[in-house]
């Protein structure tokens, strides 16, 4: 059996160099780094070990890189992907015959419904004669979560675990950001790297991950660990709340609701009055908040107003004209949309001309504030299916997952279903597709909790 340079969980499974007849037998600490030492050549071993944790480090800063940067987030991704294949041509799996994985089936069946939206995008785009580079890269970065997972399942999970503190460094960059801004301005925070809407909902949704695991614990330093994560979950907490982003706050319930599934038969009544009290705590805030309850009230204000002004340029109301106008688009091309490009900032002006929507709306909007709107008016039935797959298909297998024996493994899968669910609820109110940076954080974080969940870590002892 060839185990030339692996550092894939299945490494687990060579013979144990501290029970060779004739050895002494080892703790298992150094048992482990035994197993890594002997496998191969010592020069390739160390090259592996430094590869994987380039990967991993590379993987961590993507967070910040995403909160804290207009550009980085994708020079960030592009570095993991190169870094993706280097470990797949370099880092060869232990086993025989094996390809990437043990359940490449599954795997397989994923990617199918992830590739859906590119068929989608180029289909639309041929029909209609059009080319838009930057559509079909963003529909493609989708498909990249294979690659990424494919890489991913051949590091350690405790290595790649590490990855997991970059969340708390975008989480704190996003807490300095926040609270500069109001503290300069006194009013609502005008982020550069997203708008407002998109960047507290990244803020919450890195600060429920931070919270949820909690259970896991990736340094020897238990308490300064399980502290660390639960002051920056709260930090984060209060830099979303900070934000005024009203359509995030539809999303608490359903984040709390996936964090108590993933204590499965570990839920008590005592776990299930926490969550009660974590619901009934943002509740709170929210109330006493005057800001915050002022901009709900605002909310359900310009709603009755858009009822008789049906063209106000308020915010709730230019929503409502994005949707009516997709709507429209949807109804005169169901099958392949209307194109991407321009083709949709050009269907507003005529519905403008129309008075169907504000001149306004015309010509400062060139999305739906709504993800599945936008790609069945663009892209029209795969591109609108494909959006369901990019949620469905990975949440799918992720939550499987939620009840298997391996603790750890669910509370990854747990996390891998709060990103697929959190950008479900946010893109109901916003559009999180509208650049490739959030695509590529999603493939991204998805393909990692994939893989740290993978049923066949349960052979590695953390």
């Amino acid at each position: 059996m060839d185990h030339y340079g692996t550092i894939s969980d299945n490494a687990a499974r060579s013979p144990d160099p501290g029970m060779e007849a004739g050895e002494p037998v080892l703790p298992p600490s150094l048992r482990r780094i035994a197993q890594i030492v002997t496998m191969s050549p010592l020069r390739p071993a160390r090259a592996n070990l430094a590869l994987a944790w380039a990967f991993t480090i590379a993987l961590g800063l993507s967070p910040v890189l995403l909160m804290s940067t207009l550009d980085g987030g994708s020079a960030g991704y592009y570095l993991l992907v190169l870094l993706s294949i280097i470990v797949l041509v370099v880092v060869r799996p232990a086993a025989p015959g094996q390809v990437w994985c043990d359940n490449r089936r599954e795997y397989v069946w994923m990617g199918v419904g992830v590739a859906v939206m590119l068929i989608g995008v180029l289909t639309s785009l041929m029909v209609h004669g059009l080319w838009k580079g930057s559509e079909v890269e963003k529909a493609a970065r989708f498909l990249t979560v294979l690659l990424i997972l494919a890489a991913a399942l051949r590091i350690p999970r405790p290595i790649l675990a590490h990855g997991l503190f970059g969340l708390l460094l975008g989480i704190w960059y996003a807490v300095i950001n926040v609270g500069w801004l109001v503290l300069s301005t006194g009013g609502r925070p005008a982020t550069r790297q997203f708008n407002t809407v998109t960047y507290g909902n990244l803020t919450l949704l890195f600060s429920m991950l931070a919270l949820l695991l909690l259970g896991y614990r990736i340094t020897r330093f238990k308490r300064t660990e399980f502290a660390l994560k639960l002051i920056t979950g709260v930090a984060g907490l209060g830099a979303f709340l900070a934000t005024q982003t009203r359509g995030g706050l539809l999303a608490v319930p359903v984040l709390v609701f996936i964090a108590l599934l993933v204590q499965g038969r570990r839920l008590n009544r005592y776990k299930a009055w926490a969550g009660a009290l974590l619901l009934g705590a943002v509740g709170l805030i929210v109330l006493s908040d005057s800001t915050l309850r002022e901009r709900i009230h605002l909310g359900v204000n310009e709603f009755e107003e858009c009822q008789v002004t049906h063209l106000a340029d308020t915010s709730v109301c230019i929503r409502l004209q994005l949707w009516s106008a997709a709507g429209h688009m949807i109804q005169s091309e169901p099958v392949f949309g209307i194109g991407g490009g321009d083709r949709f900032r050009e269907e507003l002006r005529s519905l403008a001309e129309a008075r169907q929507v504000s001149p306004t709306v015309a010509r400062d909007y060139g999305e739906t504030h709504n993800d599945l709107l936008y790609f069945l008016a663009t892209y029209g039935v795969l591109g609108g299916l494909g959006l369901v797959l990019l949620y469905a298909a990975p949440g799918w297998v992720l939550l499987r997952r939620l009840w298997r024996e391996d603790d750890a493994g669910r509370l990854f899968a747990g996390a891998g279903v709060m990103i697929c669910a959190s950008y479900l609820m946010f893109g109901l109110t916003e559009m999180m597709f509208r650049d490739m940076r959030s695509a590529s954080f999603y493939a991204t974080w998805v393909a990692v909790f994939l893989a740290l969940s993978d049923p066949a870590r349960r052979r590695q002892a953390d």
